[in-house]
């Protein structure tokens, strides 16, 4: 299993980065706090994935004295990459409030463009 090099470990457990999100890069939001609605059935799997990643852990960690063993801790990964791949898929919301500056954005940067333009010509 290849591990990249700028994934933080926590205690002994690989926690891959998530992937930038381009709404939020794009205009320099303060607030990268991404809320998402998952419908009843990504809820579910998202809460049974996360009791078998806490059961996992911790029965092994309580069984072995304190230590995961290879196998236990590419086990908790693959569940954490199921759970990451299920909250990516669920939709995302914008508040209104950041849906309008958003949109006022597009269009002043519409605008400005329009504007080199004809100032070029």
């Amino acid at each position: 299993m290849s591990t990249p090099s700028a994934a933080p470990y926590i205690g002994q457990i690989l926690v891959p980065n998530m992937p930038e999100l381009a709404a939020s890069q794009r205009f320099g939001s303060a607030n990268r706090t991404l809320r998402r609605r998952p419908t009843i059935h990504q809820g579910r799997a998202l809460e049974k994935l996360g009791h078998a990643i806490e059961f996992l852990y911790d029965s092994q960690v309580y069984q072995n004295n304190g230590a995961l063993s290879q196998s236990d801790m590419e086990a908790v990964e693959i569940l954490m990459r199921l759970s990451r791949a299920v909250f990516m898929e669920c939709k995302e919301v914008v508040p209104v409030g950041r849906g309008m500056k958003l949109r006022l954005l597009r269009l002043v940067a519409f605008f400005r463009g329009c504007f080199t333009c004809e100032q070029g010509s």
